[in-house]
């Protein structure tokens, strides 16, 4: 299988809409991303969501690959995360304070 991953069809996390900043909203030759600010805005948090079909090659021992843009530019620090944590959970919370140091209010 050779599939490429699609940003959630969602909010990045339900509650925080008002945050969010989509990149490329209005550039047709790329997918809009939904992202909400990480790290006093030095960084952004999007959210992607698999079909079936890739959580079960996943699940088979299939990997994910990361591909970052750079243009020949300096390459940034990224992470690639798995969260399976509703973000109505104290384990989010947390750990979404932590990264994010946003203006989000508690929630």
């Amino acid at each position: 299988m050779f599939d490429t991953l699609s940003p959630h069809d969602g909010p990045v996390v339900a509650g925080l809409e008002q945050f969010e900043t989509v990149y490329a909203k209005d550039q047709p030759q790329y997918r809009p991303l939904r992202t909400l600010p990480g790290r006093k805005g030095n960084s952004a948090i999007a959210r992607f969501s698999l079909t079936d079909a890739q959580r079960k090659a996943v699940a088979e021992g299939a990997d994910i690959y990361l591909e970052l843009l750079h243009f020949r530019g300096p390459l940034a620090p990224s992470l690639l995360m798995v969260m399976s944590e509703p973000p109505d959970t104290n384990d989010f919370r947390s750990w979404w304070r932590v990264q994010t140091d946003g203006p989000y209010p508690t929630f």
